[in-house]
């Protein structure tokens, strides 16, 4: 797989998502345009070449192409992660348990549901962080771009204290939450949109 095939592979992938919600959350599997495993694979190829060959942009300071840089790669890092976050072999079972954890938001209910992660899940984000990080210091002798907080890991850490604090008005926040952070796909929508319980 060329570096110019791997791109072209994430871009269709980010083609295949959409926005179900409210009456689902995850995609079936059988929606990717490849297997999971070759869109993986398309990221650590895309990565590495980005890093092999430099991220170069005419016009920019050394700085500012450091930001876009960065961004690029937080980019990638969500897009990884949301392979196994929104996409399911199984993925009625999953879309039941999300319906019924709205209805219970709407109700002051918090049911035992872990909702997926919008950002892309953490175990696959942080491995592709690695990943990049390896790539990165093996290429530079130098560590990656700062730790800034990924979504994945932001999103994470709030849903977790709002179960624990039984908060459902930050729960029905995050319900309300537009999509992604970063990665662009078809019909995804703003957080104007992305209403589906009024807040009380």
């Amino acid at each position: 797989m060329t570096p110019i095939e791997a791109e072209k592979i994430i871009e269709t992938f980010h083609q295949s998502i959409m926005d179900l919600r409210p009456n689902a959350i995850v995609q079936s599997a059988k929606e990717l345009p490849y297997t999971s495993a070759r869109i993986k694979f398309a990221h650590f190829i895309y990565g590495e070449h980005l890093i092999k060959n430099g991220f170069y942009i005419e016009g920019k300071t050394p700085e500012e192409t450091s930001q876009l840089f960065e961004k690029k790669y937080q980019e990638l890092m969500e897009s990884y992660g949301l392979i196994d976050s929104l996409f399911s072999e199984e993925p009625e079972p999953i879309n039941i348990e999300y319906r019924k954890y709205l209805a219970g938001l709407k109700n002051g209910v918090i049911t035992n549901f872990h909702i997926p992660n919008p950002f892309g899940e953490c175990g696959p984000v942080n491995e592709y962080h690695n990943f990049v990080g390896e790539c990165w210091f093996l290429e530079h002798r130098t560590n990656l771009f700062s730790d800034n907080p990924l979504g994945a890991f932001i999103y994470e850490a709030i849903r977790n204290k709002a179960i624990q604090e039984k908060d459902t008005k930050t729960l029905i926040e995050i319900v309300n939450t537009a999509k992604t952070r970063a990665v662009v796909f078809p019909g995804r929508r703003t957080n104007k949109k992305s209403i589906f319980i009024e807040p009380n």
